[in-house]
């Protein structure tokens, strides 16, 4: 798989084990995520709709390091935005985790109980 930006190539190296969780989350918070969405973002219109998948009973909100690998998902999720990782943490509510790049095997997964004190440390 070809890696597109400095976050892919730092996804590749901590599923390796090359890199420390605390380095990938620093690359995270300053790199640019694509947000799918069911709907269009319109300034002072209609709620924003992420793109959410289930896994093990949690809520998970699906972002992408780059539009090609949102895939088959467009198809449900036609919408996005771009926003900083730190940005994307943030706006996380309680209870929701993210997941990165699902269905590719740059994926990331950060659980509700692991994405709050992913935001701690950033």
């Amino acid at each position: 798989m070809d890696l597109n930006n400095s976050l892919e190539l730092v996804l590749s190296h901590a599923r390796c084990g090359s890199l420390t969780m605390e380095d990938l989350l620093k690359e995270f918070a300053d790199s640019d995520l694509i947000v799918a969405s069911r709907t269009a973002f319109i300034k002072h219109g209609p709620p924003f709709r992420p793109l959410l998948l289930f896994r093990e009973q949690n809520a998970m909100m699906a972002c992408f390091t780059d539009k090609c690998r949102i895939g088959d998902f467009a198809s449900v999720a036609p919408h996005s935005i771009v926003m900083k990782g730190v940005d994307v943490l943030r706006a996380l509510p309680p209870g929701m985790g993210l997941v990165i790049n699902p269905g590719t095997s740059l994926n990331l997964e950060l659980f509700p109980e692991g994405a709050c004190p992913a935001y701690v440390c950033l």
